[in-house]
Order: C-alpha cells, then structure tokens, then sequence
C-alpha cells in the first residue's frame, strides 16, 4: 500500500502509536464513542497499544489516521477490516475524533479515497459497514456517498444495558464507479 492516500480535503496515513493519548480521550468522549462498534468501557493505553499493534501487522486490515491536508491535523481513524481475498469483500469502519470538524465533510472525503482505493488497488468487489439506526449523522453520510441498506442485524450489540440493532449497508464497485468515477 501507498505510504498515504489522497482525498480532495484529507490525507490518509498509517497509523502512528504516538496518538494513543489523543485516540484515547476521543474514544472517553460519549459523544464520538456513542455509535462506535468498540463498546463504551475505557480503553487502557495498553489495550489501545495492542490494538494499533494487531491491526499494523495484520493481512486483513487496512486502518488509516485521517488529516487535513491543508493543515496536517490529525482528525480521526478510518479502514477496511476483515479484507477477504477471496471473496473480495471488507468492512469498512470511521471515527473522526475531533468533534470541531464534523460536518464538514471530512468523514466523507476520507471514506471516498478509502473505497477508491479499496475498489482500485486492492480490487475489492464489496464493501459493507454496519451503523447504529440511531446514527442520523453517519447514516446521512454513507448514503450520500452510495451506500445501500441492505439487512439489519438484530440485538447485534449490548449498550447500555439493553441489546440494540445494527443496519447493514454496502456498495459493490461498479456503483461507486458510477457515482465517483474510475477507481484507479
């Protein structure tokens, strides 16, 4: 893989450990951790270590820090998990952590340049995500990129005491070539 990817606003780079302590106070934040598929119980600096350690070792993720390209801020993470060689396929996952750029279309941009190059060089058929129903923001945006509902996922995760449903959207690569151009 490219050292980093490009978007219109963002670059996309490997993850670097020296961010532990700034992932870590986003992944506190109810607010950022609120829909996140990693639970809500605190992340130990170990923990979040060994996490960074699993997933720059590992053949079947793709995890990427997000920055602005203009300013090089460091804005959150994005990447494709569980790549399936075989049968093309993986999911993709976003966190922008800095809660004073949301909505500015960050997130989106990041997602763009990650599925181009999902449907591009790493030649991927199909890339699903699963979203809370509750997340109007994420689901607003994956839509807007070209993401389709496709399933549900009943009682998926435990929060808050209660069992709660996912939604299921993906895009094939020929409708993200149809709705962003060619991949390459």
């Amino acid at each position: 893989m490219r050292a980093t990817l490009s978007g219109d606003r963002v670059l996309l780079r490997p993850l670097d450990a020296e961010n532990i302590p700034l992932v870590i106070s986003w992944l506190r934040d109810p607010d950022v951790n609120r829909y996140m598929l990693s639970g809500h119980e605190p992340i130990s600096v170990e923990d979040e270590a060994r996490w960074y350690a699993e997933m720059l070792a590992s053949e079947s993720d793709l995890v990427l820090q997000i920055h602005d390209a203009g300013t090089g801020r460091y804005l959150g993470n994005t990447g494709l998990h569980r790549i399936d060689r075989t049968h093309r396929s993986g999911e993709l996952g976003i966190m922008i952590g800095d809660k004073v750029q949301w909505g500015l279309g960050y997130g989106r941009d990041a997602m763009i340049a990650l599925l181009r190059h999902a449907f591009g060089e790493l030649g991927l058929h199909r890339v699903h995500l699963r979203c809370h129903p509750d997340n109007r923001r994420g689901l607003a945006a994956y839509r807007a990129i070209g993401f389709t509902e496709v399933g549900r996922e009943r009682e998926a995760i435990f929060i808050e005491g209660e069992w709660q449903d996912h939604l299921v959207l993906d895009m094939l690569e020929h409708e993200f070539r149809e709705l962003h151009g060619d991949t390459a």
